[in-house]
């Protein structure tokens, strides 16, 4: 931002802009802007009005707050972190509160520091019974070894944190988010902290961070004066670990059941305190924790995946693929490694919009399934699982989204139109149809049949002849497909390893199969193909002339 932008806001300013009053209702030029007015705002001004359209709206009509979550108007917000507190709950929707509720919050944050942050090296007044060696869980040298091994825990954790964001390599971001996970497993210990926290609290500290990052921003371009106080104190940059630390514990209390221990009354912190941990108690636990999310993606599968897709549901218990293998991490990361970051934002901006019930994920998880059906439906139980272990990256969030949204709410939105991916599996019966075969044969296949077809029409449909053609065009890029496979699974002609790419060895069953499978689509591709040029004679030679070569069943 150049001087240009501050000129611009005190030209375009017939009075001075002061703090925002927080006991009378915001009433600014800003609220008439049109659409193509704010389009030509400066960067400035933009941020000026956003601050003020937000708080009208809380004043007006504080629904449409969620809404903005659900439809995607969050993607450029330089107050996301915001928007997401009052969806959450961590502030309330007074905003004239909020100065309140940021004081207390972190007030209680700092008492967690002081609580649970002790050195018995820096404290001279120990009990003498207390020594190094003791096992006691009142022993506050017990307390600080414990302590130490889930510091040690975490960071291993956090250092793995979206590795190809940079952001997350900075040293001061690993010491805050290892600060907010350890309180939080102390303030929580039936939870404590378990693999995958570390990727709920990325994202969250990344918005958070980025908001303060635009705020600081506004108070280098900007008189003091211009700044709303209600504004500088919720998205002081002082407090981003005690900020972060609340929107995270909000959202870990949604997904809890994704992650708790259930029927187990000794969580796994209280038994390594007590010194009673052991590897069976470790088994227990786990199976215990899995339990509830199995019984949760079951419910997920039998009661939204049959009802919206019978022909997916009815395949992948067919191939014996239940959904935990995958929905554990898709829901205990709510899809944090399925999507890249910023696409990840967007779909917690809308599940985040829905915090009060917190069942979008469970209709995300089907629309995902749906939006690559034609891959699944045409895949054995090992390309499937590579699909769903490894979710294709090319796949658009706004489509998913919106059809997890119409089976949710289908009264108050529409089913995309493309949610859905119809094909046809290879046939011998003509005259089958299928959308993908169309994407794939293109228009272009039949010009030189198409001049004479209107004077043969009684002997061919135009229809029949096209959709062999597709049939086989669609088989051709299969086994395309399957043939690139196979040159990466071939081992070479001097090689003498068993062992090959991926994998597969040498008169491997896989492997055997994938070839049988690519020999099956070359022969039907080839009766596809006779089927085609059979059709081609009919369409010139009206009647059989020789019975050496007859043209029709006898």
């Amino acid at each position: 931002m150049t001087a240009r932008g501050i000129e611009a806001i005190k030209l375009n300013t017939q009075t001075k802009v002061s703090k925002l009053s927080p006991d009378v209702k915001v009433k600014t030029q800003c609220n008439t802007i049109d659409k193509e007015t704010k389009t030509t705002m400066t960067p400035i001004e933009r941020y000026r009005f956003e601050w003020q359209e937000l708080l009208k709206i809380l004043d007006e009509q504080p629904g449409r707050i969620r809404e903005y979550g659900f439809e995607g108007h969050l993607k450029t917000s330089k107050f996301r972190s915001i928007y997401w507190s009052v969806m959450l709950r961590v502030l309330n929707e007074d905003y004239r509160n909020w100065k309140l509720q940021r004081a207390q919050q972190r007030q209680r944050y700092k008492r967690l520091k002081k609580d649970f942050v002790k050195n018995p090296h820096e404290l001279g007044d120990l009990n003498t019974n207390d020594n190094p060696l003791s096992q006691s869980s009142q022993s506050i040298w017990n307390q600080y070894f414990n302590n130490q091994e889930l510091f040690a825990t975490i960071g291993q954790d956090v250092v793995r944190t979206f590795p190809g964001v940079d952001f997350f390599r900075k040293s001061p971001i690993q010491n805050a988010m290892c600060n907010i996970l350890f309180y939080y497993a102390r303030e929580h210990p039936y939870m404590s902290y378990r693999q995958g926290m570390h990727e709920i609290l990325a994202p969250v500290i990344f918005v958070m961070y980025g908001d303060h990052q635009s705020l600081l921003h506004f108070k280098e371009i900007t008189d003091a004066e211009v700044i709303d106080t209600i504004l500088a104190n919720v998205l002081d940059p002082d407090f981003l670990e005690a900020d972060c630390y609340f929107i995270f514990s909000r959202v870990m209390a949604s997904i809890e059941s994704y992650y708790r221990v259930n029927n187990v009354l000794s969580s796994e912190w209280n038994l390594k305190t007590n010194g009673l941990m052991t590897n069976n108690n470790a088994e227990s636990a786990d199976e215990s924790t899995e339990s509830g999310v199995i019984a949760h993606l079951n419910s997920i599968r039998d009661k939204i995946l049959a009802k919206e897709d019978l022909h997916l549901h009815n395949y992948l218990l067919k191939l014996d693929i239940p959904l935990h293998i995958f929905g554990i991490r898709w829901l205990r990361l709510l899809f944090g490694r399925e999507f890249t970051l910023l696409d990840l934002l967007a779909l917690w901006d809308a599940i985040f919009a829905d915090s009060d019930r917190f069942d979008l994920p469970n209709y995300i998880v089907v629309a995902m399934l749906i939006r690559i059906r034609d891959k699944l439906l045409l895949s054995d139980y090992t390309t499937c699982l590579t699909y769903l272990m490894r979710y294709p990256s090319n796949v658009d969030v706004g489509l998913i989204l919106r059809h997890a949204l119409h089976m949710q709410m289908p009264k108050k939105y529409d089913r995309p139109a493309n949610a859905f991916v119809y094909f046809t599996m290879p046939s011998r019966r003509q005259g089958m149809h299928s959308a993908a075969m169309t994407k794939i044969s293109g228009p272009s296949q039949h010009k030189k049949g198409d001049r004479d077809q209107n004077a043969h029409s009684k002997s061919v449909s135009k229809d029949t002849l096209l959709d062999l053609e597709k049939e086989v065009t669609l088989l051709q890029v299969r086994n395309a497909a399957d043939a690139a496979v196979l040159a990466r699974l071939k081992p070479a002609a001097n090689e003498e390893s068993h062992v090959i790419m991926d994998g597969y060895a040498k008169n491997n069953p896989d492997l055997e199969r994938l070839e049988l499978k690519n020999a099956q689509t070359v022969i039907t591709v080839a009766r596809n193909k006779l089927q085609t040029y059979l059709h081609t004679i009919r369409r010139f030679i009206n009647k059989p002339n020789s019975t050496e070569l007859p043209l029709t069943k006898p």
